[in-house]
């Protein structure tokens, strides 16, 4: 039990659902079990009120891994089902990490560079703003890199990125020539920003676990937070970046987008930890996002694009879980990082650092509206087409 919690929370697995998971495969044994997660904390109690022995453990936050989480279905599905003894669970979840490492830290440099292309090309960027984000997009790679060997690094790891990113818009616009500063920051670090976190955190209030919820909201403002020093800190060591105007956008062509969307998915996928048979799930899924934001954001339903880009995408996750056998997870989490309005809210951090609260409060209030409608339309999309994080629903099987 305490194994099977420990792993599915380093998985990024959301504390509603570790809770769910731990429950039933409790039950499943035949233990009366009380469970409290928390984004860094577990508590397990075995037994009847009157006489339970209680097991805590204190937790680094999980980032989602979907190789990991692919695993743990797998394991767990083989113990609900009988195909492996409880015993032989336990010994494979200790072994997850030794018998199926995930993918070497370096390979975050060509992806975040993957990523950071795809976003500028879908956010209208040309040559400059491409140039740029890929830039910033190596060199958060690299800091990421060092970052998973290094304690300090680590802890700074926000601080120094945003820093790194806004020298080098400054650099790149003084000495070669003027770029959107908006399309490349966000473009170069968009997979720091806290979007999905923000939307877990308001899934888990919306389904009443209140405290977890509000951990989250915590770590949203403090990665905001950081973001926006190391920005600070870059425009005090380059000031002129301030005086600087905004470059035009332009229409991105339909192979240029489709190409985008295929960088994504692959930088999204090394991201994530996924396995390489599970990359196609991650390209349709970030494919399906995308397009229903394209699509509904040129008709008359813009103002809740969000919600039904969330709704279709959760049913579509939905059903690869209950008819294709795919971890939720793997469909879903991409789809999410697409949808997610991570970019307002750091913009909205950048304007109130430049004394510009009005247009800060209103980056800020779209992203929280956004960001419900994404909550809402994954709460009905379960509601319509329920379904279990990890495969099976309680009660399905019994061990034997």
């Amino acid at each position: 039990m305490s194994t099977l919690g420990r792993e599915l929370h380093r998985a990024g697995i959301a504390t509603d659902a570790i809770e769910q998971t731990l429950t039933e495969t409790a039950a499943s044994i035949g233990l009366e079990a009380q469970i409290f997660a928390l984004p860094t904390y577990i508590t397990i109690a075995i037994g009847p009120n009157w006489q339970q022995r209680t097991l805590m453990m204190r937790l680094e936050p999980g980032r989602v891994s979907l190789r990991k989480i692919a695993l743990l279905t797998h394991i767990y599905d083989s113990l609900r089902a009988g195909a492996v003894d409880f015993d032989g669970a336990t010994r494979l979840l200790s072994e997850v990490d030794k018998r199926w490492p995930g993918l070497p830290a370096w390979l975050e440099i060509p992806a975040l560079a993957l990523i950071a292309v795809a976003v500028a090309l879908i956010l209208g960027g040309g040559p400059h703003e491409i140039i740029v984000a890929t830039s910033i997009g190596i060199c958060t790679g690299i800091l990421s890199t060092l970052a998973s060997r290094n304690a300090v690094v680590a802890r700074l790891f926000a601080v120094a990125a945003a820093f790194a990113a806004t020298l080098i818009v400054a650099l790149y616009t003084k000495f070669i020539g003027p770029t959107n500063m908006f399309v490349s920051l966000i473009a170069g670090i968009v997979v720091l920003l806290p979007g999905y976190t923000l939307t877990l955190a308001l899934h888990e209030l919306a389904n009443d676990f209140l405290v977890a919820g509000v951990a989250r909201l915590g770590r949203v403002l403090s990665v905001l937070l950081a973001l926006g020093c190391g920005a600070f800190l870059g425009l005090a060591c380059v000031p002129w970046i301030a005086r600087v105007g905004t470059a035009a956008t332009h229409p991105v062509p339909a192979l240029w987008w489709f190409i985008a969307s295929i960088a994504m998915a692959v930088g999204i996928s090394v991201n994530l930890d996924a396995r390489m048979r599970d990359v196609v799930w991650v390209f349709a899924s970030s494919f399906v996002a995308l397009l229903m934001t394209h699509v509904l954001g040129a008709t008359s339903a813009h103002a809740v694009s969000a919600f039904l880009a969330a709704f279709f995408c959760g049913v579509v996750a939905n059903l690869g879980a209950r008819f294709l056998r795919v971890p939720q997870a793997i469909m879903l989490v991409p789809a999410l990082i697409v949808l997610v309005p991570g970019s307002l809210s750091y913009e909205s951090v950048l304007f109130a650092f430049n004394h510009n609260i009005d247009n800060a409060l209103i980056f800020a209030g779209n992203a929280v509206v956004a960001a419900i409608q994404i909550v809402a339309g994954l709460l009905l999309s379960q509601l319509v087409l329920p379904t279990s994080t990890l495969r099976l629903k309680s009660g399905s099987t019994h061990l034997r």
